[in-house]
């Protein structure tokens, strides 16, 4: 995919996700942006002096008349709309009965559908949040420099660092819930392994042989 075509891919998203007790379209586009704008009945602003697109969130309570159109403004930071599948349990956004959670950009939220307020925001990490994962009760949310454990009520429990960004280009899933444990991988391959507490349990940093390392082991062999 070129720039061009991926730039419009993250400035044009929409998102349509439900549970038992709500369907809703979330939409991220700067086209017929106006016209969502007039359809609007609620707007919620972050506070934020960066002003991007508006995020628009359409909300349908089923089995019943109740329709609710939000407009999120104040975002900063890019983002990617997605809900977990079978394969990967990674999202941006998720519908906890009552509760929308989505991560954007820098801000990670809590939008309760049936007040159509924020219980809670969260800028916990000094550049940009991804995905975000369930373990649990509680989400573990991936941000480039700290993994936090953050409770459905906007608690942060724990959060950890490792030598690098939590960014690997080497094909790693950077975060890999196991039975009881975490396995991290860095943007240098570094692995960290946690409980669920946020201990430490394994740290193996990645070694990398350098030709004179080679060298010298294969002249030790002959000798």
């Amino acid at each position: 995919m070129e720039s061009s075509e991926l730039l419009e891919f993250f400035e044009n998203q929409n998102l349509n996700i439900s549970n038992e007790i709500w369907s809703v379209e979330i939409s991220y586009s700067k086209i017929n942006s106006e016209n969502k704008k007039s359809k609007i009945e609620k707007v919620l602003e972050l506070q934020n002096e960066y002003k991007s697109n508006s995020l628009f969130v359409f909300v349908q309570k089923k089995n019943s008349e109740i329709h609710k159109s939000i407009e999120i403004n104040g975002l900063d930071g890019g983002f990617y709309l997605h809900k977990s599948t079978e394969n990967d349990k990674s999202q941006t956004v998720k519908l906890y009965e009552n509760t929308l959670i989505m991560s954007l950009g820098f801000t990670i939220l809590s939008l309760n559908l049936n007040e159509i307020e924020i219980d809670w925001i969260l800028r916990p990490d000094i550049s940009e949040l991804f995905e975000f994962y369930d373990l649990e009760d509680d989400i573990l949310l991936r941000g480039e420099h700290r993994i936090f454990r953050i409770t459905k009520n906007g608690n942060t429990k724990w959060e950890f660092g490792g030598r690098d960004i939590w960014v690997n280009l080497e094909g790693k899933s950077e975060v890999n819930i196991e039975e009881n444990e975490i396995r991290l991988f860095d943007f240098e391959s570094n692995e960290y392994l946690l409980n669920f507490d946020g201990e430490l349990l394994e740290d193996k940093p990645r070694i990398i042989k350098t030709k004179n390392q080679l060298f010298y082991k294969a002249l030790r062999r002959m000798v």
